[in-house]
Formats: structure tokens, sequence, C-alpha cells
């Protein structure tokens, strides 16, 4: 009979268990004898010979003989019987039997979820499948659906904690996916087997569409197998643990947890239609193949609840919930979704002995966390290897040339930028793992003190010290794979530092490469302009030439003529045209052509504006700001922007000169004065100067006085706007409020007649009046008043 390549495997495999169990029991027995022996020679009694000194491995071993026994780990205080098969699960599972039809009957009117289609989604389509009376192909090789790329370990563990893997003892080879079908689809079924089961661990990889279905369909009555299939297609790392108060009783009896990373796509692998893969599946010293990839690891516990527990949530809507004993029986349910060949398929094996589904539970998810440890430091060499220095780059320039500046393609920065993120998103997926398990398995739940996740410590029975004793070493080794994965997660930060460094060489070369060719562009475009200024020049020295050569080459012109004539035409031409030529190629020159040209301009303006005034027109353009009149850019004073002391005091004079009032203003409303009015006329520039000044000032404070600080004002340019005389620029200000503002000298000038007032807005009377009528006398007052001053 021709094996496969799969079924060679499996047997070579379970020769190597077999091979490991003998010489497990020729040790144990060795240990055994030679004490006994030991002891009979000092004159000691041997010691007791109990089952577990050399366990009867009947699981996979094709040696079937009595082992010796060897002493319990508990006292017989400890235990609850003489019997060490105690300290493990008693009761047997139910019995459970599946067929074709059923299946068939689930297919159709099972309602399935979104997260199902995606699975499962070409079986329900495929209506031709679902008619045919074997469902599942019954040809060895190669399949159409890779079912025959699928592999599975199926164990039933009985009453002693060993794991027995199921041989179907078919009389013709079969396809995989039928032998699959074949061990999943019953339990306890068969009545000439005496070993009943208390536990199953169901693994299976890389199963096809149909082979999903199949364990949706066998697998339902003890897990939600649509959270299960939902949870694989999250890409997501998420652990669910028992949920007692939930109303569905498979919630309560089940703990999931499932795993989501990447991994190298293997030879001949090919992922699912649902994961994230790459589209190009091939190898290449420039390419990595990866593919996200996940596993479920779940755990139920069958029979009847050991007690109920009441909510203390305050808003539950299940006020009393379930809780199942861990002893009970158990299935333990773990698919993995991995295209490629790094599985462990000895996690369970014949030298193992489970006191409960727990246990199972837990060294089924630390073998997942082993596998993820593999393929999470086989990504991490990949790319360490796309990424590394050629063997010949400290002796090569021209590899060093082609790791330090960029080709057209960008080859390098894509290659370094693929690496850096898709290591960061592994340590992103390695911190999922590692939080998602620190968060299901608290301390409570290690030491038995939860009252939720697998209650009871090692006070409750022998059974439960041996178990939690049992716990605290997988509590280690979980402990241990986690730091693994997190040494990882450290390896891959430190690699995201190296390829930073090398993108930073990358685009420094590169932008001193670019900066170099841009240099040299610029340096290509200069000289160009050169060329082209030299060839203007040319253009521009033939050109009068060629004007005044066109001008005589006329007919109207007389051919008789002699030279004369056309060199003094030339000359004037040519001349000024040169002159004009070479005075603009430069800047002072162009300048000053430029400001000629403006004046020019503007000259015909003012002309243009003249001549239509005469007819008593003036255009709008004429009240515009002309950019030849425009007002200077300074906005400081005239005193302040002038240069020399004349000017400045021309500046001043300038801005004291008082406004011109109109006729029905009304300055003062003071009482009438004796003193006599002078004319402006009758008075020094100095006088009217200070008289201006006084007028614009307004002594807030003590410090504001004198004659110093009455300058310092009038070059600040504190000229302020008046409301009550009409003047827009009008020099003073006199506030409408009195009493909210603070006293000025004008306050103390008496009020004036009606004849006062009409000469005072007759022209700048108003100053005079300022000036005979305002006495303020400086000094200040004792006891801090306000000071009375004189201008």
């Amino acid at each position: 009979m021709a094996l496969d390549t799969e079924t060679a495997k499996e047997m070579i495999q379970k020769l190597a268990d077999d091979r490991a169990t003998y010489l497990d029991t020729l040790s144990r027995a060795h240990d055994v004898l030679a004490r006994a022996l030991e002891a009979s020679a000092t004159g000691k009694l041997p010691p007791p010979l109990t089952s577990d000194a050399v366990r009867r491995n009947t699981v996979t071993s094709t040696l079937d003989i009595e082992s010796l026994k060897k002493s319990s780990t508990f006292s017989p205080d400890d235990s609850d019987t003489d019997d060490d098969e105690s300290l493990f699960v008693q009761t047997p599972l139910p019995k459970e039997s599946y067929d074709g039809d059923g299946f068939r009957r689930h297919l159709r009117a099972y309602k399935w979820t979104c997260p199902d289609r995606e699975i499962v989604g070409s079986v329900l389509d495929n209506k031709q499948l679902l008619q045919r009376s074997a469902m599942f192909p019954v040809t060895l090789g190669p399949v159409d659906d890779r079912s025959h790329l699928s592999h599975y370990s199926i164990f039933d563990v009985g009453k002693d904690g060993a794991p027995l893997q199921i041989q179907r003892a078919d009389q013709k080879p079969v396809s995989r996916a039928q032998a699959i079908w074949n061990s999943i689809k019953s339990i306890n079924a068969d009545a000439s087997r005496t070993r009943e089961a208390v536990g199953r661990i169901t693994i299976v990889r890389e199963p096809s569409p149909l082979l999903f279905a199949a364990l949706h369909y066998t697998m339902t009555p003890h897990f939600d197998m649509d959270e299960i299939f939902r949870m694989l297609t999250e890409d997501k790392t998420k652990a669910e643990r028992h949920r007692p108060f939930s109303t569905d009783h498979r919630h309560q009896r089940s703990f999931v947890f499932t795993l989501d990373f990447y991994t190298i796509i293997g030879d001949e692998c090919q992922p699912m239609t649902w994961q994230k893969a790459d589209e190009d599946h091939g190898m290449s010293k420039s390419h990595v193949s990866i593919s996200r990839c996940s596993s479920v690891v779940a755990l139920s516990l069958v029979g009847q609840p050991s007690r109920p527990v009441k909510n203390k949530a305050r808003r539950a809507e299940q006020k009393i919930g379930q809780i199942f004993d861990p002893f009970a029986p158990w299935h333990v349910l773990s698919m993995q979704s991995y295209p490629d060949w790094r599985h462990s398929i000895d996690a369970h094996n014949s030298t193992r002995h489970y006191v409960n589904g727990p246990e199972a539970f837990l060294i089924t998810l630390r073998a997942e966390f082993k596998d993820a440890q593999k393929r999470l430091m086989e990504v991490y060499n990949r790319i360490s290897d796309l990424v590394r220095m050629p063997s010949n780059f400290m002796f090569s320039e021209a590899a060093r040339d082609k790791l330090l500046f960029e080709d057209e393609e960008f080859t390098y920065s894509r290659r370094y930028f693929w690496a850096h993120q898709s290591l960061g998103i592994m340590n992103e997926d390695i911190q999922e793992m590692s939080h998602s398990f620190r968060k299901a398995f608290t301390d409570s739940v290690w030491d038995g003190s939860s009252k939720l996740v697998w209650p009871g410590d090692e006070s409750v029975s022998s059974r439960y010290a041996n178990w939690r004793k049992r716990m605290k070493k997988l509590r280690e080794d979980l402990e241990s794979e986690l730091r693994g994965l997190e040494n990882i997660a450290a390896m891959n930060s430190e690699k995201m530092k190296e390829i930073k460094g090398l993108r930073d060489n990358l685009f420094s070369g590169t932008s001193v490469l670019e900066s170099r060719r841009s240099v040299d562009q610029a340096m290509i475009t200069v000289q160009q302009g050169h060329n082209i200024k030299l060839l203007t020049l040319v253009t521009i020295f033939f050109l009068p030439l060629t004007f005044v050569t066109s001008v005589f080459g006329m007919e109207i012109i007389d051919n008789e003529q002699g030279f004369l004539n056309f060199g003094i035409v030339t000359c004037v031409i040519c001349v000024p045209t040169y002159f004009l030529i070479g005075s603009l190629n430069t800047t002072s020159g162009a300048h000053f052509w430029r400001k000629k040209t403006k004046q020019f301009f503007a000259g015909i303006g003012e002309m243009t504006v003249n001549l239509f005034a005469l007819f008593g027109y003036r255009p709008e353009w004429a009240n515009r700001p002309s950019s030849f009149h425009s007002a200077p850019s300074d906005t400081r004073p005239l005193h302040q922007r002038s240069q020399s002391a004349k000017e400045g005091m021309a500046a001043r004079d300038h801005i004291s000169s008082p406004p011109t009032s109109p006729r029905n203003a009304t300055p003062f409303n003071r009482r009438p004065s004796n003193t006599p009015n002078t004319s402006r006329e009758g008075r020094s520039q100095n006088e009217i100067h200070q008289a201006a000044t006084t007028t614009t000032i307004q002594f807030e404070d003590e410090e504001d006085t004198g004659p110093k600080h009455l300058i310092r004002k009038l070059d600040q340019g504190d000229h302020r706007k008046t409301n009550s005389w009409g003047s827009s620029n009008g020099i003073g200000t006199m506030p409408m409020d009195r009493s909210a503002r603070q006293p000025t000298f004008l306050d103390r000038i008496p009020e004036v007649d009606n004849a006062q007032r009409d000469e005072a807005s007759q022209g700048e009377g108003w100053l005079n009046r300022v000036l005979t009528l305002g006495s303020v006398s400086t000094k200040k007052k004792k006891g801090g008043g306000k000071g009375e001053r004189e201008v």
C-alpha cells in the first residue's frame, strides 16, 4: 500500500512516542529496582511500589506490560481514597454520535452568520455537494478543497489522565477529510471499547471549509461555534473566560482563547480565503511573503453545574449564574489556520497525564505560544535578511553606493518602510497576546480564589491540592513563553531602530546627491542665461544697423547718394541706442531711466489735468492716488522724519498752525473776560507756537508739567482732533462730559460774550483769546492736591 507524506510522518511520530514511552518505562523500573536493592543491602525495608512509580503507558505504546507501582505524592490523610486515579476526572463523557444525513441537514437548516459564511461559504453555495451521497472526498491524493493538506490529532483521555490517540481500523485507505470526519463524529459510542473517555482533545490544523463545517456541526452542543468563527476572522487576539451569568449555557461552560499574528507562507501552502495575505506568494531575496494566521483554543466543561453564584452587579440582567466543576468531563478544541509547516504535533503524547480539562487546555495553549514564537522569530529573521548589508559592503564601493543613493524605483525606501511598519505591527500583536493572557489568567485563577473561573484552592481536597501544584508549574511555563514573545518584541524594536538609521542614511545620501544635481542644474541654467544674454546683445547690436539699411534700401531713396548721409544716420541711431542699452544693463542706469520715465509721465498727466481745467472739467482719474505722486510710506510726524534742524523746525511750525474754524463754531462757552484781544499779526512766531502747543496739551497728572514736557508731547505727535470746533484737523480736545475727564487749564478761562465768540470764530482769533485769558499757577498745593499750572 502506498503511503502519502502525512501518513508516513504520523507513523514516524508514533514510533518515536513508543520509543520514548519504552525508555521511560525502563528508566522508572531501573530506579525502583535500584532503590529496592539498596534497601535490602542496608537492611532497611524496601519502599512500597505504587502505580505512579512505573505507570502503565497504554496510550500509543506497543508495550502492554504491567508496570511496578510507586508511592503516592500525598499521604493517606490527604487523599480522598487510596486509589491514585481519584486525582483525575472519573466521570465519562456522554455518548455522542453524528452521521452524514444530520450533517447535511445542519448545513441546510442552520442560520449561518456572516463570519460563518466567510469560512464555510464555499460549502453552503455548492448545491451539488449537498446532494451527493458522499460529502467528503473519497479519492486519495490532492483534491480541490486542499483537504489533503489538513492535519489532525484527536485524543481520548481516560480515567487515568492519559491521552490515547484515536486510530481507526479502516479496512481500506480513505482521504484525509474522511479520516478526520470518522474521528470526530462519535464519542464513547463504540460498545466494544472498554476504556471510556472522560475528556477529548480535538486538534485540527489547516482544515478545509468542509471540515470547518463538520467541526461546527459536532461541536455546537459544547461551544458557541458562531462566536469562535467570529473570533477567528476578527484579526485580533482575545480571551473569553467562563461567563456564568450568560443566558447561553455554552458560555457558562466554555473558556475560549484566540491568537492572531503573522507568519511566513510555506511552500505549497495557501492562506484561507478569509485571511489577509500577500498577493505574491513567491519568496525571493527582495520579498517576504507573509500572511495573517489565527488559531482557537477552547475548553468546555460537560455535565451539570456544581453550584449557583449570585451576580453582585447593580444593573445585571441575570442575577443567578452557574459554576461548573473543574473536574467535570471536558472537551478541548484547537483549530489552527496557519499556512505553513511549523505546527507542533508533540504537545500531547502518552507520557502526559491530565488531571482535568483546564490542565489539558493550558498545555494546548502553551503549545500555541511556542508555535507563535517560532513563527514570529521566522518573520524577524526574514526581515533581518531583507535589510542586512551585503557581504561585500566593506569592500565594494558600488555596493555602498547602492545602499546610500536611491535608485529610480525607490527600492530601498520601499523596503525599509515595509520592514519598519511590519515589525511595529508584530509588536502590537505580541502586546495583545500578553495583555489578553494576563487579563484572563489573574492571580485568583491560578491560586483558586476566583469565584467564577475554576474555583477551589488546595484546602478543598487532595485532588485540588495536586491540581494547584500542577497549575503552579504550568503558570511558570506559560510565563516563560510570554517572556520569549516579549524578547522577540524587544528584538523587533532594536531592529526598527536599525532600519530607521539605514533609512535616514539613505535619505541623507539621496538628499546630498539631489542637492549636487540641483547645483549642477543651476550652473547649467546660469550658463544658458549668459548664452541667451549674449545672443540678445548681438541681436540688439545689429538691430539698429538693420533698421538703417532697411530704410536706405527702400526704392524711394535715391541710390546715387553717397555714404555720408548713410553714415550720419547710422551714427545718430546706433550710438544712442547702444548707450541706452548699456545703461539699462546696469542697476544704477535702470534706476535712473525708471525715475525719469515716471517723471515724464507725471508731467504729461499734470499737463492733461491743467488742460481740462481750462474748460472747467476735472476727470475722475485725477482724484485717484497716482503711483507718481504717492504718499510717503513713513507715517511718522514730519518733524521726526526731517534730516536737519532747519527742516525739523519747519515741520514743527507746519503742525503748529491752527485750523480755520467755521463761523458757526463755538470754541468756548466761558464767562466774559476784560482782557483785550490781540490779533495774530501782532504776535511773533514763537508766541503763536507756544499758544498752539498750549492748546494741544491736557495735563492729566502732577508729573506732566514744564516746557520740556510740552516739547516732548509735541515731538510725540500728540495732536488730537476736536469735536466742538468743527475742524477736521484742529488742535486741542474738548470733551463733552466734564465730570468724566481731568480738569484742564481751559476750565479756568472765563466765558466770553457773543461779540467775543464771533471774533473768536473769525480765522484764528480763538488763539489770541487763549493767550490772554489762560493763566494758571504751576505751584503745587499742599496735601497732594491737584497742582495749578501756568502756561
